[in-house]
């Protein structure tokens, strides 16, 4: 008994930290607003991409119309150039879901999987299965799961796709008896070697995928980030927070943003130097990004300003967040040599929609926020202003 009741807690520490595994790896707001531009990128190609590969199998539909092959390649090909032509309208009209990458993926795979099956029943077994042009597919479609910045849509279409064609060999090979001459008369002869190497390169592209998507993400954030501090620069700030607002009037969940002051930044910098300056930034900064979630986003805004985007928090657990990270920055002075400890603070004013009015737009929030820092300066510094 007592063993299984540790068996069953195992598996279920096991399964939970999958999850978290799995949840971990979700871009954040920044990289998931690149994601996006990515899939639109992806839409547009794969729109142009099915107007050109359909243009062989109508040719051969007019002039072997008799044939099912060509009949069927016909059917699968206009099937997939509608739903490019459908993702692609979802897209132009501002109707992005997070999981239209994995949806979208997924159908590019499972439509080149269709098509196979479709060549296996139509035509002969090994008509599908030594396909060149149609199975070659499947490596533009993995690959193009890079395109998203998401691992876990790489991860999971390239296992989706590899399942699949394995899947389409299992069942051919016990179904037919594929060294039957009568099938290689016009796709060649069938050689198992073949087929695994196929099953290696599909997961060989997977891991390709994976490495694309870390070393983008690399790049990115390279050219997304402060080189001082390390966190976003106000550039990233600004695609992320578009995002969050097109999101906040799509399901009309709370959303707020704060923008900090460092209080007598110019004082610090006159009385113990600019590299002092530098180490207080990047201390605060340090602070800033180790107490939020990761779903939050912080950034540089410029000099001595940062800005915290907080989705899906009304305005006063925005603000208790704030306080809370004012308090703990002002909890760790930074040491200036000689003895010395520098205390450091900040001053911040906190904007949220819906909850103050007139706020639809992101320049019209950033404004709201830039106001009430400003009252917060005016009232002496050291505090955070929500509301007025």
């Amino acid at each position: 008994m007592t063993a299984a009741v540790t068996a069953l807690r195992s598996d279920g520490s096991s399964r939970l930290a999958a999850a978290r595994a799995w949840s971990g790896s979700r871009p954040d707001p920044a990289l998931a607003a690149a994601g996006i531009e990515g899939e639109a990128l992806v839409a547009n190609v794969r729109l142009a991409a099915m107007a050109m590969l359909l243009i062989t199998p109508t040719v051969k539909l007019v002039v072997h119309g008799d044939d099912p092959v060509n009949r069927w390649g016909f059917a699968v090909t206009a099937t997939a150039a509608l739903a490019a032509v459908a993702i692609w309208w979802l897209l132009r009209s501002g109707s992005w879901r997070p999981w239209l990458g994995f949806a979208s993926s997924a159908l590019d795979v499972s439509l080149v999987s269709t098509a196979l099956v479709t060549f296996v029943f139509v035509g002969s077994p090994l008509v599908g299965l030594n396909s060149k042009v149609t199975f070659e597919i499947y490596f533009l479609a993995i690959v193009a799961t890079s395109l998203r910045y998401d691992a876990r849509i790489c991860l999971s279409v390239g296992i989706l796709a590899w399942l699949q064609y394995a899947s389409l060999w299992a069942y051919a090979a016990s179904r037919f008896d594929l060294y039957d001459p009568r099938y290689a008369a016009d796709s060649g002869v069938y050689s198992p070697i073949d087929q695994v190497t196929r099953l290696i390169l599909l997961g060989l592209t997977v891991v390709l995928a994976l490495t694309l998507v870390r070393r983008a993400q690399r790049l990115l954030q390279l050219g997304a980030c402060d080189r001082l501090t390390g966190l976003y620069n106000r550039g990233q700030f600004d695609r992320a927070l578009e995002l969050e607002i097109q999101r906040h009037a799509r399901y009309e969940r709370p959303l707020s943003l704060a923008i900090l002051d460092v209080d007598h930044f110019k004082r610090v910098n006159d009385d113990h130097g600019h590299p002092v300056g530098d180490r207080a930034l990047r201390a605060i900064a340090g602070q800033l990004a180790a107490g939020v979630r990761r779903t939050d986003l912080v950034a540089r805004y410029g000099g001595e300003e940062f800005v915290v985007l907080f989705p899906e928090t009304a305005r006063h657990n925005a603000l208790l967040r704030i306080e809370s990270l004012r308090r703990a920055v002002a909890a760790r002075p930074l040491d200036v040599g000689d003895g010395r400890k520098l205390v450091l603070g900040f001053s911040a004013g906190i904007a949220s929609a819906p909850d103050d009015a007139g706020t639809t737009t992101a320049e019209a929030l950033l404004a709201r926020a830039d106001a009430r820092l400003l009252a917060a300066k005016r009232a002496g510094r050291g505090c955070s202003i929500a509301t007025g």
